[in-house]
């Protein structure tokens, strides 16, 4: 492996590891809201609202748990067009990003 393909899944690593802890920082306020709103929800009786609630935080509790894997998929998403990270990308696998 070249010095400029080590490089280029430098920068992949890096711009994953960006899009994991923003994920993450955002899927933590709005549980944080989920949880600091629940009881409003219940006492305006707002039924629909809380099963929303429900479901919306199972998902959520699945993409923390899958967190690696998701931002990989989107930092793919983001730059597997660009020819500068395609071959990079061809040496990656979601199921260990970290490893080419």
């Amino acid at each position: 492996m070249s010095d400029e393909q080590q490089a280029t899944i430098a920068r992949i690593r890096k711009i994953q590891e960006n899009i994991a802890v923003v994920l993450g920082v955002i899927i933590a306020l709005t549980l944080s809201v989920y949880f600091f709103t629940y009881a409003m929800l219940v006492d305006k009786g707002l039924e629909g609202m809380i099963w929303a609630q429900g479901l919306s935080a199972i998902a959520m509790l699945l993409i923390l748990i899958y967190l690696k894997q998701v931002s990989f998929l989107i930092t793919r998403a983001l730059l597997g067009r660009n020819p500068e990270y395609k071959d990079a990308f061809a040496s990656m696998s979601s199921s260990d990003p970290s490893r080419p």
